[in-house]
């Protein structure tokens, strides 16, 4: 389901897949071929949350931030399943693993890996 949120209304590309039993409301950017798997929360409802081209967030990952900061996955970063993102910044072509948190003001460097849990 996509939301609008304050005038907010998320901006999908015609390629990206976004399930039917995610949710993404608000201020949110989802770019070419991006995978938005079942049960995932985006909620760009205090922030933006800017997803690349290529992405692919797995299974229940929830995406959100504090008031006024952005969340930024670059091209071709993996979310694992059940991952949570928080306020933080994902390079380009990274790996988050399963149940990983990433916490706020984390900024994650191009072609790196976040262990599972």
């Amino acid at each position: 389901m996509i939301y609008e949120f304050k005038g907010y209304k998320p901006v999908v590309h015609p390629t990206a897949f976004i399930h039917p039993q995610a949710v993404v409301t608000g201020n949110v950017i989802i770019g070419k071929d991006v995978y938005i798997g079942p049960g995932c929360a985006l909620r760009g409802d205090w922030g933006q949350i800017i997803i690349e081209d290529n992405c692919n967030v797995q299974e229940n990952c929830t995406i959100h931030m504090f008031p006024g900061t952005t969340v930024h996955l670059k091209e071709k970063a993996h979310i694992g399943h059940g991952a949570i993102i928080h306020g933080a910044t994902i390079g380009r072509n990274c790996m988050v693993g399963m149940n990983a948190v990433v916490m706020d003001n984390v900024v994650v460097e191009d072609e790196c890996i976040v262990g599972a849990l």
